[in-house]
Formats: C-alpha cells, sequence, structure tokens
C-alpha cells in the first residue's frame, strides 16, 4: 500500500512539473517608454556642393585632391584632374586629321593621273574621228562598197568612243568629288575630338564655390574620393558646409527602427562632450533601410535630425554623436514583454493563468517597443501570464 501511494504521488509530481516550471509573470499597470538609440555624426544643415566641372566629356581620372577640412578661399584650387588622357586623346585625333590629309593629296594625285588619262584618250580619239571625216567619201568609183561600209562603221565607233570618254570624266570627277568629301567627313569628326579634349583641358581643375572649409564627401564606393579615382561631369566630390547652423545623421538598426517618423524629439550627445546634451527633432527619415558600408549585410535606417541650436565651438562636420529618440511614452499601462505575445493571421493572444492552467486568452496590442508591448485590452493588473508557450494550454 505504501509503495502504490508513493508511485501514485510521483506521477502526480511529474504531470505538474511541466507548468511548474513555465516562468509567469504579473501584470501590473506601469509607465511604458519606447526609446530608440542611434548613432551617427555631425553635419551641416546647409553646404555648397564641390563638384567635377559639368563640361566634361567621358570618365576622368582624379589625379589630386585636397585634404579633409583643408579651410579655403573662393576659386581655391581643391581638386584636379588627370590631363594626360586628353593630351594624348588630342595628340591621337590631330595625327588622324594630318594622316587623312596626305591621303587626301595621294588620292588627289591618283584621280588626277587617271583624268588626264580619259582626256588624253579623248584627244586621240577626237584626232582620229578628225581623219576619218576629213577623208571619208562614198564615192564608189574610189572606193569599193565594202570599204566604204567600214569607213562608215570606223566613223560610228569613234563617235561612239567619245561619248565613253565623255561619260568617263564626269564619272571621274564625281569619284574624285565623292573621296574627298568623305576624307573631310573623317576629319570633321577628328577635329570633333580634339575639340572635345581641348575643352576638357580647360577644366581640368576644380575650384572651391566659396570660402570655408573643404569637407570631402562619400561617393558611390562608400568612401570619399582619392588619387586616382574615375569621376563623371557633375560628379560631387566634396562640399564647403556651412557651419553656423548644423544637423545631425543618424542610422538605426532595421530591426529597432519601428515607429520612427519626423517630429518625434530627440536628445543627442557629443561623444567628446557626453555631459552636454543637445535637443533637437527628426526631420527627414530615408524610406529604405540599406547597408552603411558596401561589405556590410546589416541594414540601417538613416535619419536626420534638426538641432535646436548650434555652439559652433564645439559642434563641428563629422563629430560623432549618440541619440535617443523618444517614440512614445504612457502613463499607468499595461505592458508586457515581446517574448509573451502570441500573433498569428492577424490574431494575437497571449497565455493567462487561470485555477492552475493556462489558457489562451485573446488581446489587443498597441504601441511596441524593443523589449515590450502595450495591451490595449484582453489583461487586467494582476493577471499572471505566461513568458513562454506552456506545454499544456486549456481551450
Amino acid at each position: 500500500m505504501t509503495r502504490s501511494l508513493m508511485l501514485l504521488l510521483l506521477l502526480a509530481g511529474c504531470s505538474q512539473a511541466p507548468q511548474e516550471q513555465v516562468l509567469t509573470l504579473a501584470v501590473e499597470p506601469q509607465t511604458f517608454t519606447h526609446i530608440i538609440d542611434a548613432h551617427g555624426q555631425l553635419e551641416p544643415a546647409q553646404a555648397k556642393t564641390v563638384s567635377v566641372p559639368g563640361g566634361l566629356r567621358g570618365p576622368q581620372s582624379l589625379s589630386w585632391v585636397a585634404e579633409n577640412f583643408t579651410p579655403v578661399t573662393k576659386g581655391q584650387v581643391v581638386a584636379r584632374l588627370d590631363g594626360q588622357r586628353q593630351q594624348l586623346d588630342a595628340s591621337l585625333a590631330q595625327f588622324e586629321i594630318d594622316k587623312l590629309a596626305l591621303d587626301g593629296q595621294l588620292q588627289q594625285g591618283r584621280d588626277q593621273v587617271q583624268l588626264n588619262e580619259i582626256l588624253s584618250g579623248r584627244q586621240v580619239t577626237g584626232e582620229e574621228r578628225e581623219l576619218a571625216e576629213r577623208f571619208h567619201s562614198d564615192d564608189p568609183r574610189v572606193y569599193s562598197r565594202i570599204e566604204i561600209i567600214d569607213n562608215m562603221r570606223n566613223r560610228d565607233y569613234l563617235d561612239a568612243k567619245l561619248g565613253y570618254f565623255d561619260w568617263d570624266e564626269g564619272e571621274q570627277r564625281n569619284r574624285s568629288q565623292a573621296e574627298q568629301q568623305l576624307i573631310e567627313l573623317k576629319q570633321q569628326g577628328h577635329r570633333s575630338k580634339v575639340q572635345t579634349a581641348t575643352q576638357n583641358l580647360k577644366q581640368m581643375e576644380v575650384m572651391a564655390p566659396a570660402d570655408g572649409l573643404f569637407v570631402l564627401v562619400n561617393g558611390f564606393q562608400g568612401r570619399p574620393a582619392i588619387s586616382g579615382d574615375m569621376v563623371w561631369s557633375g560628379m560631387a566630390i566634396g562640399k564647403i558646409p556651412d557651419v553656423s547652423k548644423m544637423e545631425a545623421r543618424l542610422w538605426v538598426l532595421e530591426s529597432e527602427a519601428a515607429g520612427l517618423r519626423v517630429g518625434l524629439p530627440v536628445e543627442l550627445y557629443l561623444d567628446a562632450y557626453p555631459d552636454r546634451p543637445i535637443n533637437g527633432k527628426v526631420s527627414r527619415v530615408e524610406a529604405l533601410a540599406k547597408p552603411k558600408d558596401n561589405d556590410s549585410p546589416v541594414n540601417y535606417f538613416a535619419f536626420n535630425v534638426e538641432l535646436d541650436e548650434t555652439d559652433t565651438e564645439v559642434m563641428f562636420p563629422g563629430r560623432e554623436v549618440t541619440a535617443r529618440v523618444r517614440v512614445g511614452h504612457q502613463e499607468q499601462v499595461v505592458s508586457i514583454p515581446n517574448q509573451a505575445l502570441f500573433q498569428k493571421e492577424g490574431q494575437a493572444w497571449v497565455y493567462l493563468k487561470q485555477d492552475g492552467r493556462f489558457i489562451k486568452q485573446p488581446v489587443t496590442p498597441g504601441d511596441r517597443s524593443l523589449n515590450r508591448s502595450v495591451i490595449v485590452s484582453g489583461l487586467n493588473g494582476g493577471d499572471v501570464i505566461a513568458l513562454a508557450k506552456p506545454a499544456e494550454v486549456a481551450l
């Protein structure tokens, strides 16, 4: 009897073990605050762009660029492009122009030789025709009938030959003119290349558009341009910022950006001055998340913060900042850890403990932070919920 009782108690203990092992939480109304942590740097709210001259044609090689944060004056050279390629293009195009000029002269000489042969042949044929006409006679007393017919055929042949020479002369002159026009057309194409290269050579220097501090900007490779990079017409390589008014450029992980929107208040701290808070508000949020670096698979949302004030003594472009974006704040609301909220196909529920067992309790979720979610309806203060799905759930 004692042994059977001990066995029953052991089985009862095993059946209760799963529920006893489930972690639970007693729900109580409390303050819910949704904060997004972000990192970034300061940048000027307004700046004049320093870009490659817009009149250039084709890609250009950057031979030199001024160092970052270099003080400059308006009109000062801040970058130079490599003009060797343009000079080479101009030289090659000019060589082709000169070569075509020689080809034109040689072709003109060959055409003149052929024309002279035609003119000479026509002159000889004309003289033969004149002799044939002078000594022609159709008197049967002087020539036989066969000789008279041969003389007539000879005159007709010479007339046809003169007509051919006249036609061939016209055709030769037309051919010669067409060949010279083709050579001229090719020369025009190379002259255009010379003109383009010459114009490019006049724009090999990039000038500062205003007085200020020259700041390099990241290009399509995700870094500032350096010597040897290929650049294009109109491409921005730097800027001259207006340091009297700064803003913050920040990044937040895609998974932590829920609720981020324009107008939210932000509290920032310069990494160099963590004891001096700076206030501002979100002014712009990019629509798509993307990696900060080309080689990184992690996506971030970038956003800008308009600052309430700018202290020019400590706030410079490029200074690192840490920010806290206050997305939401509610007093005396029911909120639970996100791990305790289950959702599927538009339905949300928790596992509520009643009479020693857990039941599936539908709820209406509200605002959500990285760690907690507000429950608008379905739970009351004092309710106990499971932090993970229980092994047994009452229907």
